[in-house]
């Protein structure tokens, strides 16, 4: 190896360091949010797969909290995110390191750690994202390996492995091998014949059992919600969640990378981009996957972080189109991109702790509504109040040791986690599985450890309920015990309110 190419490396690693420094920051002083627990509820109870994803993020979470021995902390859940957003910026590094040189290589990874989904999203918070975006650079490098030994067993096999595991981290790594699919059948037929493409295909299918295997058995769950989500068969055209759609891929992935990636994609020209083969894959995945995004939201209103992996897959060309524009100059994009993400991640640090209030409604039963940087502010606090409540009840011996808290959400996670966690207590789901999700499944788990003839039940104000309704088939009497008022800056931000519901009359909801 020349020692010329080593101040690139030595660059990127210092980026890796100094990113994950930063990042880490923000993991053990911002609370979990809601996603984030529930993913979090995910690794008590490891599984073939889980209702909503597969089981990538659950050994992620055991693995970074040395097996949930750490797990009150939550910097050591986000950890795992961390290290994978570490990692995928070496395998970005690689890759447009092989598809062009180190320096394109290097402006890649900073393009990368720029990016509001890779470095926020999948690099700090606790998601799905996160394992996948390990699997999803890692095959975008053996893409560009493949390109350059295209009659290589090893690299077809790797590939195979790692679309697998990418599809075992988050299903939409299948649009690796859609977008590999399509660029075979439209620019390179030559490789139908090659029998390396077939064995790299039964790897990742191979590899991908669990998730069918689990669906058979359950009458695919899995599937019956998230065909909900983006069948659009019937449904009528709705602009607003086109706009939206559109206006959430410009801002996750960070404006600057996108007006690159766009800049880069109507100024490359064809004859160009014939020498770089791996980036015509690549730009086919990645368009292919944001399109398919864009007419789905036309319809059914999607999420801004799905189209991340599209746009991760479209830095390499950004990053080389730059370096052919920069040459030896260093290119003012990347400092402001990364500049704008350090500067964004600090602010959401500020926001969340600091801003006086809320955002949403100032006061009454549901202070607070409106306002998402609430999901990660004063739970832990509110936690410890409710121990005292809890424990003082049972010294009472007004409910039984073993007396459950309820929820009638997926989101019951977060209460779990700050409320239940730090005493032990057990969180029960009451309710229908396309609400309760995985607590459909965790309630097998527990209910034979719990005395449901009582219950506690939290309501956040800002997702408030008459929880009398709610649970009327459950329970006889709901009384209200108190409420836990929270201020941020002097001011009201949220409150938690408290009852205790007696005289149980139905059955814990399970899956066999």
């Amino acid at each position: 190896m020349q020692t010329t190419d080593w101040p690139y490396k030595r660059k990127v690693l210092t980026l890796i360091a100094v990113c994950g420094i930063i990042r880490l920051i923000f993991a053990f002083t911002v609370q979990l949010a809601n996603d984030e627990s529930y993913y979090w509820l995910y690794s008590q109870h490891l599984k073939l797969n889980y209702f909503d994803h597969p089981p990538m993020i659950a050994l992620w979470i055991r693995i970074s909290t040395l097996n949930l021995w750490l797990q009150n902390y939550t910097g050591f859940i986000r950890l795992s995110s961390v290290i994978s957003c570490s990692i995928a910026t070496w395998f970005m590094f690689k890759c447009v390191s092989l598809i062009s040189n180190e320096r394109a290589g290097w402006l890649a990874a900073c393009l990368y750690n720029a990016s509001f989904y890779a470095g926020i999203t999948a690099g700090i918070l606790v998601m799905p994202d996160s394992p996948q975006m390990i699997f999803w650079t890692g095959s975008l490098w053996l893409i560009a390996s493949i390109v350059k030994h295209e009659n290589s067993w090893k690299y077809w096999c790797l590939f195979g492995i790692s679309t697998g595991l990418c599809i075992m981290s988050k299903v939409h790594g299948v649009f690796i091998w859609i977008g590999m699919g399509a660029y075979i059948l439209s620019f390179r037929r030559t490789w139908l014949t090659n029998p390396r493409v077939y064995v790299s295909v039964l790897i990742s299918v191979v590899i991908c059992l669990p998730i069918l295997l689990w669906n058979i058995k359950y009458n695919f769950a899995t599937y019956q919600f998230n065909e909900g989500r983006v069948n659009i068969y019937g449904v009528t055209h709705d602009w607003f969640y086109l706009l939206k759609e559109s206006g959430g891929q410009l801002l996750i992935n960070n404006p600057v990378n996108v007006i690159l990636v766009l800049i880069a994609l109507f100024s490359f020209k064809k004859r160009a981009l014939k020498q770089y083969t791996a980036l015509s894959i690549l730009n086919f995945i990645g368009l292919l996957h944001a399109g398919i995004l864009l007419v789905i939201s036309s319809y059914k209103e999607t999420l801004p972080h799905w189209s991340g992996p599209a746009y991760v897959t479209l830095l390499p060309l950004a990053a080389v189109y730059l370096d052919i524009k920069t040459k030896n100059k260093k290119p003012f994009a990347t400092r402001l991109s990364l500049a704008m993400h350090v500067f964004v991640l600090f602010a959401i640090i500020l926001l969340i702790d600091y801003y006086p209030g809320n955002f949403g409604v100032p006061s009454g039963k549901r202070v607070g509504y409106g306002d998402m940087s609430l999901d990660s502010y004063g739970w832990k606090q509110a936690g410890k109040n409710f121990d005292s409540i809890y424990t003082v009840y049972q010294q009472k011996k007004l409910v039984a040791q073993n007396t459950p808290v309820i929820c009638n959400k997926w989101w019951g996670a977060h209460i779990e986690y700050h409320f239940c966690l730090p005493k032990n207590i057990k969180m029960i789901g009451l309710g229908e599985m396309m609400n309760l999700h995985e607590y459909t499944w965790m309630n097998n788990q527990r209910k034979n450890s719990v005395d449901m003839q009582k219950a506690f039940c939290i309501v956040p104000s800002d997702e408030f309920y008459d929880v009398r309704e709610m649970y009327k088939k459950y329970y006889n009497k709901v009384d209200s015990i108190t409420s836990i008022q929270l201020l941020r800056g002097g001011k009201p931000a949220h409150s938690f309110y408290v009852y205790l519901l007696s005289g149980w009359k139905g059955e814990i909801p399970v899956i066999n």
